[in-house]
């Protein structure tokens, strides 16, 4: 059946959990286990310091092998600003990932100019190096060794910034400067600090990107006026309405910059409880943080929500997806392979009800996305394929298959993808003839423990389409083994796949298409309504 069909069954009504999964970075739904990964080294760098302003005093305690991965990502993207994200994580506990050692190597990187290089940074201009010599003298001053820089260092440093502080330099260079010229305990030159606050009047007028430009340079300015000594002067009332509307909202880094400003400004720490509340909702057993920001939604996942929403009887019309989905296609980036243009154009006949192009129904007649031979090695692809072409209204040839054993649960698997997708495309009478239910019938009974719950319920399924009977033993396994694999933290009624905290789009479809297979017998599906 199209999951664009909504029949004459009852309806029910879709739990609004299910739009918690909205990407905050292109507005696709991504997979909720993303949800049980941490977040970057510089995602755990921003959240700890933002805990550390609101007064909360974060720890972490992480094992030896995550500490040993954070700072492998870390370094992976700077040896400087790597190591500067992770300051705030030695600070909160985790000292394994941030030592004197690191020292040496950042003292590595200092050129006989006074400054420091990122060999990150292809680009070797003034505005890289002064970025690259403050979290240089920041990872320094975090673990003690920036008193031991020997005097003629320091002076060569000192005197380079003096320079580029004669040169009239922008904002927030020259913020970084000062900052700089702090930690090496010298004077911040009046021709800096004369600068007034960034102007925020009419700031809930203006488009999204001016008051982003806004908060970053009423930063740095706070940060250039603090590195000074003085005390920054900002329209307080401005920022303490943005802490008010947008706590939930904003990335890391933002959310960092706007605690700073307040904090610097004057506000007491009881005015960011919603900011504490927010972040130790995302903060994981050992102390470290998710990062919503960064939960990319995906076609995949998106079509998979449809897909639950059509076997639940929910609408599966929703036009901020459509928008969503036609602003990924225009991307730059968008991929152009045959598989994920029919993925988009499949979403946008699922939530607009807008027929394949042209081009786009000849996908579903192109070997090279829709295999016209079948493999063990590639159903998976030619399912996917031809479901997204049948659920479209749109016909796909009609394959030969290559025959494979079901004598192991690999075997098994490919045998039960075949089913569904010949099921889904409405040609079970071209089943091949060694692909019975009896060849089905030992995996759907006991698949055995490597069987992921998603495995499981797509084999019985299988075996049902088949010809086989789930006696009442059966049923009763299915149900326990499900309701010990339902929830995770946020998503009640979605399924996990193992032992892993985290839920999965495609098992819980699997779980749900198999209970309505059995007249809800296994009590997976979200109730009907009246």
């Amino acid at each position: 059946m199209s999951c664009t069909a909504q029949g004459s069954r009852p309806e029910s009504t879709e739990p609004a959990y299910l739009q918690s999964l909205v990407s905050q970075a292109n507005g696709l739904y991504y997979h909720p286990f993303l949800r049980e990964e941490r977040g970057s080294p510089e995602a755990q760098s921003y959240a700890l310091r933002i805990l550390t302003e609101t007064g909360a005093k974060p720890k972490v305690a992480v094992t030896a092998t995550t500490a040993a991965a954070l700072r492998s990502d870390a370094l992976k993207t700077s040896a400087l600003w790597g190591r500067y994200w992770l300051v705030p994580l030695r600070g909160a506990g985790a000292a394994a990932v941030l030592g004197r050692r690191d020292t040496q190597d950042v003292e590595k990187l200092r050129t006989g100019k006074g400054w420091y290089e990122d060999p990150a940074l292809g680009a070797k201009n003034d505005q890289g190096r002064l970025g690259a010599t403050w979290a240089a003298l920041e990872v320094e001053a975090a673990t003690g060794t920036l008193v031991e820089l020997p005097a003629t260092d320091r002076t060569a440093t000192v005197d380079w910034l003096d320079r580029l502080a004669d040169g009239g330099p922008k904002l927030d260079e020259a913020a970084v400067l000062a900052r700089c010229l702090h930690l090496l305990g010298r004077p911040v030159p009046a021709s800096l600090t004369s600068v007034a606050a960034p102007d925020t009047s009419r700031f809930t007028e203006r488009p999204g990107d001016e008051r982003d430009d806004l908060l970053e340079d009423t930063y740095n300015y706070v940060l250039l006026q603090e590195s000074a000594g003085k005390k920054p002067q900002v329209d307080r009332r401005t920022w303490r309405q943005v802490l008010s509307h947008d706590t939930a909202s904003l990335d890391y880094d933002q959310l960092y910059n706007l605690v700073h400003i307040l904090r610097a400004t004057g506000s007491p720490t009881a005015e960011f409880s919603a900011v504490t509340r927010r972040l130790e909702r995302e903060r994981m057993a050992d102390g470290t943080v998710r990062d919503p920001s960064s939960y990319l939604g995906t076609p995949d996942a998106s079509l998979f929500v449809q897909r639950l929403r059509s076997v639940a009887g929910w609408t599966v019309r929703d036009s901020r997806l459509l928008a969503a989905v036609d602003e990924q296609a225009d991307a730059q980036d968008a991929p152009r392979d045959g598989a994920a243009r029919l993925n988009l154009a499949s979403l946008r006949h699922s939530a607009g009800g807008q027929p394949f192009s042209r081009q786009e129904a000849a996908l579903c007649r192109d070997p090279s996305t829709v295999p016209t031979t079948v493999t063990a090695d590639d159903v998976v692809a030619w399912q996917r394929a031809a479901w997204d072409c049948a659920e479209s209204g749109v016909p796909t040839p009609v394959p030969s298959v290559r025959r494979w054993s079901v004598d192991d649960l690999e075997g098994a698997q490919s045998a039960a993808t075949l089913v569904v997708g010949l099921h889904q495309t409405g040609e079970e009478d071209r089943t091949p003839g060694w692909l019975t239910a009896h060849a089905l019938e030992r995996w759907a009974a006991d698949p055995g423990p490597r069987a992921s719950v998603y495995d499981r319920a797509l084999i019985v399924r299988a075996y049902l389409l088949l010809g086989g009977r789930a006696d009442a033993s059966m049923v009763g396994d299915l149900a326990a083994e499900f309701r010990a694999h339902r929830g995770c933290p946020g998503l009640p009624g979605l399924y996990r796949p193992d032992d892993e905290p985290g839920c999965d789009l495609k098992t819980t479809w699997a779980v749900w298409e198999l209970d309505k297979a059995l007249d809800r017998k296994l009590g997976t599906l979200p109730p009907q309504g009246p």
